[in-house]
């Protein structure tokens, strides 16, 4: 898995690609942490290039979003194909989070 950080104004864009799962799951969560931890005004979760995406990335995926609600902050999560998706609207973590389809519109909406 790759992980990437950008600042686009008060928004930190969390890229990530490739494979979410247990072997990786506290390498995401580490990200997520320290990006909420420097408290932009919205974070934004780009799964646009995951290429599978586990349980274990829900469960850090709706951790993150109780920690950054707590602290005030909007989260976005982008994603545009099934892989991701899917596990999202099964589980019903797409009603928690606010899903969009491009960072484009993750920022238009923030």
């Amino acid at each position: 898995m790759s992980i990437s950080l950008e600042h686009i104004g008060a928004v930190a864009v969390v890229h990530v690609t490739d494979e979410v799962d247990m072997a990786t799951e506290n390498q995401l969560r580490a990200a997520l942490t320290d990006a909420v931890s420097a408290a932009p005004a919205t974070l934004v979760l780009d799964l646009t290039g995951v290429t599978f995406f586990a349980s274990t990335g829900l469960h850090v995926l709706v951790d993150v979003q109780h920690d950054a609600t707590a602290r005030g902050l909007g989260m976005l999560v982008v994603a545009d194909n099934r892989v991701v998706l899917r596990p999202l609207q099964i589980t019903g973590v797409d009603q928690l989070v606010t899903v969009v389809a491009s960072v484009d519109q993750a920022l238009a909406h923030s």
